[in-house]
């Protein structure tokens, strides 16, 4: 059995876990990146740190070969992965709606609300599908806040901002959700 570095039970069922998402603005957005003044136009860079809940990692599969032989089935490795799905992630949305307007933004290069085009803002210099794409890295936090696991999500891209759900007779914060694609997802441990 591993040494308990934490001074508690592993079977601790009290802990709270959390997760931490950040990454850094795509190359096209960066040209939008103010910290300085709020506006339509504008987003900021350090709006870019999610406090997140939800299934936040993915199925990983391999999948079998079924091989008949001899009357029986034999199996061996694909040596594939299948298509990673989507991520969705929930978050809290800040007092400023900072967090939830960067993507917001995001979405709005890959399809602007107003001509229906991709780029309609002209930021992609070239055609590099890699202007609109970071990664993504997801940490996950024990109990006392120390990142334990880190889950890197490479070329990702927001497909979906959720909606906002907002009631006077709930006094919780306002959340919204988050879904992204990614080629590769790489783990390591901390």
């Amino acid at each position: 059995m591993a040494a308990n570095t934490n001074n508690q039970s592993f079977l601790n069922k009290s802990r709270a876990d959390k997760f931490k998402l950040v990454f850094d603005l795509p190359p096209a957005l960066k040209r939008l990146d103010s910290k300085d003044e709020r506006s339509t136009f504008n987003v900021n860079r350090d709006a870019m740190q999610f406090s997140v809940y939800g299934a936040v990692v993915p199925a990983i599969t391999v999948p079998a070969i079924q091989i008949a032989y001899a009357g029986s089935n034999l199996y061996n490795s694909g040596h594939a992965k299948t298509p990673y799905e989507p991520v969705t992630v929930n978050f809290t949305i800040d007092n400023g709606y900072n967090n939830y307007w960067v993507l917001y933004k995001w979405l709005d290069l890959m399809h602007d609300e107003k001509e229906g085009l991709f780029d309609a803002s002209n930021l992609v210099t070239d055609e590099d599908f890699r202007q609109y794409q970071t990664d993504m890295t997801l940490y996950g936090l024990d109990e006392y806040n120390e990142q334990r696991i880190k889950f890197t999500y490479t070329k990702a891209f927001p497909i979906t901002v959720g909606s906002i759900d907002y009631s006077y007779r709930d006094e919780a914060e306002i959340t919204s959700s988050l879904t992204f694609v990614y080629s590769q997802i790489h783990t390591e441990l901390l």
